[in-house]
């Protein structure tokens, strides 16, 4: 078995065989229960004769064996963390006691004729529903194959079926093991199967998560960018146009970063729009607040439910608070810079699009500028 699928493959085995546990367990005990009954209530009680007392003391056996079992398999499952590996080596134990109880069974069955019916459903239900793997599972059945036939020559009462006992129960043995492996092998191939498309899956999540993400966000900033705006913002709109809400929109441009980019370099200019994309983010932590990279050294905010006194409040918070920013260069000279900042706000009169809020927004930018920067201007 390939490691990567082991232990895939022993949990879903201990499901399956707690699936099956669940009902042959509650069949056996309380057969094995109706059967102590039935021998107590024959005339001379269950100990008349050795053959009855001996099946009294087996079924006794396999109900308390088998009680303990389920209070042992209702533990493991109720536990946080499962050892799986340990539960299929306990199943495998019970396997076993149960195909040697059949056994046992059989033979004492022998002392009043030539049947093998306990050592053949008992075998082939452990086939069945056990989910043994094929070379413990052949190990099993031959070796209660062998205990049978080594223990009916001095059992038997019936001359001349040592053969024939062989036979059969060496074909019983064999079909079991056959079971075992055609069982065993199908749930090997459906988990790898299912691990497999599982892991697929969970791959082209995370691709398609990565990918999500480079679409909507500004890979040097970190923050949203216009598909994100066209996306999320224009959704917000549509709803606030239901509600005649208020929203408030700023667009926000870097003054002379042209200037700041030839004076420091490219490099620095990055430094400068990281620091403030931080700005703007900290200062827009409100959930009715989205701020996106418009493009270049521009950025705009919309403000969901905010008037415009509340838009130029914050306008002029972030404003205060790049200009007092100083960014290192090349760990000596200190680069500053300043921002203008256009405020617009609608105040949900009939209908608006997201490009219309840019464009007014846009128009205060202008004025901001035309007014000698470093200031909030507001569409009046």
């Amino acid at each position: 078995m390939e490691e990567k699928y082991r232990a895939e493959i022993e949990k879903k085995r201990a499901e399956s065989v707690n699936r099956a546990w669940k009902i042959i367990s509650v069949f056996v005990v309380v057969f094995q229960l109706l059967m102590l009954i039935l021998m107590a209530a024959k005339p001379g009680g269950p100990f008349k004769t050795q053959r009855r007392a001996i099946y009294c003391i087996l079924y006794l056996t396999l109900f308390l064996v088998t009680g303990i079992a389920m209070i042992l398999n209702r533990n493991f499952w109720r536990r946080e963390k499962k050892n799986y590996h340990l539960y299929l080596h306990a199943e495998l134990v019970y396997a076993a006691f149960i195909c040697f109880w059949g056994c046992c069974v059989t033979l004492n069955d022998q002392l009043g004729g030539n049947d093998l019916s306990v050592f053949t459903y008992m075998m082939l239900s452990v086939a069945a529903l056990g989910f043994l793997e094929p070379l413990k599972a052949g190990v099993i059945f031959m070796a209660a194959f062998v205990f049978l036939n080594i223990c009916l020559p001095g059992i038997q009462t019936i001359e001349n079926n040592i053969f024939s006992n062989i036979i059969n129960s060496f074909s019983i043995a064999g079909i079991s093991t056959a079971i075992s492996y055609s069982l065993y092998r199908n749930k090997v191939i459906v988990t790898k199967q299912e691990v497999t498309i599982r892991k697929q899956y969970e791959e082209i999540t995370r691709v398609n998560e990565i990918l999500s993400h480079q679409a909507m966000v500004d890979e040097l900033t970190d923050m949203n960018n216009r598909r994100y705006m066209e996306w999320f913002i224009g959704e917000k709109i549509k709803k606030l146009e239901e509600e005649s809400g208020t929203i408030s929109c700023m667009m926000l441009d870097i003054d002379y970063f042209k200037q700041f980019n030839d004076r420091y370099g490219h490099i620095a200019g990055d430094v400068c729009l990281k620091k403030i994309a931080e700005i703007i983010r900290e200062c827009c932590q409100d959930n009715d607040v989205a701020a996106i990279r418009f493009g270049g050294e521009e950025f705009f905010i919309c403000l969901f439910r905010w008037d415009r006194d509340e838009a130029v409040e914050m306008a002029e918070t972030i404003r205060e608070r790049i200009a007092e920013c100083r960014f290192k260069i090349n760990g000596e000279e200190e680069g500053a810079v300043t921002i203008s900042i256009g405020v617009y706000t609608w105040h949900g009169e009939g209908k608006v699009q997201m490009d219309d809020l840019v464009c007014l927004s846009d128009k205060a930018l202008y004025q901001a500028k035309k007014n000698g920067r470093n200031r909030v201007e507001v569409l009046s």
